[in-house]
């Protein structure tokens, strides 16, 4: 094959182009999955915990996907951490989830942030990038399988 010249900035028009290629495939090899994305089955939230003075002191945003529960960040107040605070946030997320229908649930973190605290909540390490950061830690992907309503 012959040596092709690569372009480093393509145009507007050319990345949609090249993106649309890979939305037909999917659509063509899943398009229940495709069609659901496009009829909004993702659904965002946010939850925030508050002091008695009605000051946030945590926050947890996340997505509901199908049987999914994703959490995207989870923090807490420096002056508020290791009160039960986080454990509370993921705690209301997951009990959302199993409302929404919600199975299992992924979150990841880095190596020098929360898998203790996943750990604890009963995720179980599901993947690794190793030295991700370039700087020696590692991505670490955690998932759980949620309990239904029923179970509660």
């Amino acid at each position: 094959m012959p040596l092709l010249p690569l372009d480093q900035k393509p145009t507007s028009d050319e990345q949609e182009q090249v993106l649309s290629w890979l939305r037909n495939f999917n659509h063509d090899s899943n398009p229940q999955f495709m069609r659901s994305l496009e009829e909004g089955a993702s659904q965002d939230f946010f939850i925030v915990a508050r002091d008695d003075n009605g000051s946030v002191i945590g926050g947890l945003r996340g997505a509901f996907l199908h049987r999914w529960l994703k959490v995207d960040v989870m923090a807490v107040s420096p002056d508020h951490r290791r009160q039960g605070i986080g454990g509370k946030l993921v705690g209301e997320a997951e009990s959302m989830a199993a409302q929404q229908g919600c199975q299992y649930s992924y979150v990841d973190t880095m190596s020098f942030q929360a898998p203790d605290f996943y750990f604890s909540l009963g995720y179980e390490e599901s993947g690794r990038l190793r030295n991700w950061d370039s700087h020696g830690h590692d991505k670490i992907f955690l998932t759980k399988t949620l309990r239904t309503i029923n179970e509660r």
